[in-house]
């Protein structure tokens, strides 16, 4: 079983990989950029961004078996926070990063500190650019 989890998260951070660059090149565009992000995490997560992004951070980590989960999510609430940044919407952006930081901060908690540094590597030769996050 162990090894299907793995098999599983590193398929997450992969697809998280090939999705950030596509993220990037479309934040000019609202309704595309939150598309694909949207999209991103239910292919690597299996569920939807708007309801994980409902709760507390807390709960949502508890949800997931693997501290990697937490990391892709808020990967992807700070990009959400860039395209509310890049649009002028700075309320929204300071509630988005700050909520990724306390999903961060629930993981380390609940998990410790990274076990799996493996998945972090993949995902930055994947995007091609160090993960701010990690």
């Amino acid at each position: 079983m162990p090894v299907l989890r793995h098999a599983f998260l590193l398929n997450a951070v992969q697809e998280l990989g090939r999705s950030v660059s596509a993220i990037l090149r479309t934040r000019a565009s609202w309704e595309e950029c939150l598309g694909l992000i949207r999209e991103t995490c239910t292919a690597s997560l299996g569920m939807e961004f708007e309801t994980l992004t409902r709760f507390d951070a807390r709960s949502v980590v508890g949800l997931f078996t693997h501290p990697e989960q937490a990391r892709i999510l808020a990967r992807l609430v700070d990009e959400r926070a860039r395209l509310f940044e890049a649009h002028g919407r700075y309320a929204e952006a300071l509630e988005d990063s700050v909520y990724a930081g306390q999903l961060l901060a629930c993981s380390r908690a609940r998990f410790g500190l990274p076990r799996d540094a493996r998945a972090a590597d993949v995902l930055e030769r994947e995007a091609g650019t160090p993960s701010p996050l990690g």
